[in-house]
């Protein structure tokens, strides 16, 4: 600008054709300085859209973050890639957004899901259906079933029928009579119980109510002999012949042996404890005493190496349809 006014403040001191001339040299730089100003002012004009894309792509980024981004893509291409990103996250592919998104689920739903529905739901209605259960179900089925599929046996054996008795009296040496508790075969018709000897003149004893309950003393030429019926008995799957007493004798233990039309056998010699308090001695008679016979006659007797027994009370339990 200085340029140009010196020029025009000479003008009017040199001659006309030289001042033609300046004017020519002065018309040329001020077009040189207006497409100067026109090309300076297009670059700040595409400087400042440039830069509001940069911000743009800036914030986006800030957003999510966005590592990966190429550098100076343009306002498109930023765009473009920011879309990209927020499209991924949503999807779920590996990366920063992701990583945020499945970390928020699993700790913040899954966390919610397991601690929350899971425990409400093992504590609430395990803890109501199982206790119900386990109380009310199977306390019936113990207390109902099982005693119904035991047949009535208290000895600890496990059938559909027994037969039940004891040996009572009035006092150490008294008379020993049978007391009939149960039997629950189809036939009842034939039931009877007695104690006899071998010995001429012999009365059953009741003995040992001191130790124990007292029962009969069974020693000696002393057998028991059990008159029952099995006629409507298809099959006998097991019998169980068991003892509740103990050994009479001060130095060993016992057993007890049976027998029948069908067959014999014994509990284990020295099986039957000479202690108190009495127990349940059972043995398996099954081959004794076999399904449909209207005439079955057992006998029990005092088996080695004491023998001799007080007998409070005999089973039988049949496991049989």
């Amino acid at each position: 600008m200085l340029f140009i006014l010196r020029a025009r403040g000479d003008a009017p001191t040199v001659g006309a054709e030289e001042a033609t001339r300046g004017f020519g040299v002065c018309s040329r730089i001020m077009r040189w300085f207006f497409c100067a100003s026109l090309i300076l002012s297009a670059c700040g004009t595409a400087d400042p859209a440039d830069a509001g894309g940069g911000f743009d792509a800036g914030a986006l980024d800030g957003a999510a973050p966005d590592g990966a981004l190429p550098d100076g893509g343009g306002s498109d291409a930023a765009t473009a890639m920011d879309a990209q990103v927020g499209l991924d996250a949503t999807v779920g592919d590996g990366g920063g957004a992701d990583a945020g998104t499945d970390s928020g689920t699993a700790s913040g739903v899954d966390s919610g899901t397991d601690s929350g529905v899971d425990s409400g739901t093992d504590s609430g209605i395990d803890s109501g259906i199982d206790s119900g259960t386990d109380s009310g179900i199977d306390s019936g089925t113990d207390s109902g079933i099982d005693s119904g599929v035991s047949g009535g046996c208290i000895s600890g054996a496990t059938g559909t029928h027994a037969l039940r008795f004891r040996w009572a009296g009035s006092g150490s040496g008294s008379r020993a009579y049978v007391v009939y508790e149960t039997n629950t075969l189809p036939d009842t018709s034939r039931w009877r119980v007695g104690a006899y000897s071998r010995s001429i003149g012999y009365t059953p004893v009741f003995r040992d109510p001191f130790l124990g309950e007292g029962g009969l003393e069974l020693s000696g030429t002393v057998f028991i002999d059990v008159e029952l019926s099995t006629a409507m008995l298809s099959r006998v799957r097991n019998a169980t012949l068991s003892i509740y007493g103990r050994s009479y004798s001060t130095g060993s233990s016992g057993s007890f042996e049976w027998t029948s039309f069908s067959g014999s056998g014994a509990s284990p010699r020295g099986g039957v404890a000479n202690s108190a308090p009495y127990q349940w001695y059972p043995a398996n008679a099954t081959t004794a005493l076999p399904a449909g016979d209207g005439g079955t006659l057992l006998r029990i007797e005092a088996g080695p190496p004491s023998n001799a027994l007080i007998v409070n009370r005999v089973e039988i339990c049949f496991d049989a349809i």
